[in-house]
């Protein structure tokens, strides 16, 4: 081969390659701070349907799993055989959440990240956003899961009464304060219900898990069960009143764990 002969091969090498490279920049590029819409295809997993956003793409098997978990300890720990399939839609942002569920809830708390409003139907802002804590954020699934339990149980049951409705979801997902870290309750100033059935009043989060272990340890899951079943009639259930169960269950805290 000549030298000029050398020079064109060269030449059309040089020239593929740059036609290449061009083609390759007509393909949209990925840009990391544009990340992709959100997938509405669910992923299913055995009992649930989840809609997930991006923030959640690489992390949904795992979130599921988490969810899998739990399902058959909050059947058996609420007396239940089975339950309608729960479909999970996960939010980007509170304001898309408050959206979602605007028919449900009109004014939304700016605190709240998650919604069960149906016995088979979930809302929450993703496990994954950069905001919340995703072990946290993962406690609140199955806090949401276990307030469609108790939908199932009892179709009247949101928030009727709220102490309740929020006492047994807490105590399912095992969102435990002890009472040591909640001034009002080392103080000796313990809310009633009447005042945590103010929706506004987020003292049953804290003390919610109290209050069902209480039910729990000094009764049984079944008398729990009724109770759902019959929206918190603590004198037809527990056989006192309820300023009676108010006084017990703060003597109960007082002793178990020595506040």
């Amino acid at each position: 081969m000549t030298f000029k002969e050398k020079i064109l091969k060269i030449s059309f090498l040089i020239l593929i390659i740059v036609i290449v490279c061009s083609c390759n920049k007509n393909e949209a590029p990925t840009n990391p701070t544009n990340p992709p819409e959100p997938v509405t295809n669910p992923y299913n997993s055995t009992h649930f349907s989840f809609y997930f956003t991006s923030y959640d793409s690489l992390f949904i098997t795992q979130i599921a799993d988490t969810l899998e978990s739990n399902y058959s300890r909050i059947l058996n720990d609420l007396l239940t055989d089975s339950v309608a399939k729960t479909v999970v839609h996960f939010h980007r942002t509170q304001s898309e959440l408050a959206a979602a569920v605007s028919h449900v809830v009109p004014n939304l708390p700016v605190w709240a990240t998650g919604l069960a409003i149906a016995k088979d139907t979930i809302h929450m802002i993703s496990p994954k956003h950069p905001d919340h804590d995703y072990i946290v954020m993962l406690r609140v699934l199955v806090h949401e899961f276990a307030h469609c339990v108790t939908l199932n149980i009892k179709p009247n049951f949101g928030n009727n009464p709220r102490w309740l409705w929020e006492t047994v979801a807490i105590y399912e997902s095992g969102q435990f304060v002890h009472p040591n870290q909640i001034p009002y309750m080392v103080n000796q100033t313990p809310p009633t219900l009447s005042q945590m059935n103010n929706i506004n009043n987020t003292q049953v989060y804290e003390v919610g898990f109290l209050l069902a272990e209480y039910i729990v340890l000094n009764w049984d899951r079944q008398h729990l069960k009724d109770l759902i079943l019959s929206n918190g009639h603590i004198p037809l259930i527990l056989g006192m009143t309820t300023t009676e169960f108010q006084t017990n269950w703060f003597q109960f805290v007082k002793n178990r764990y020595n506040i």
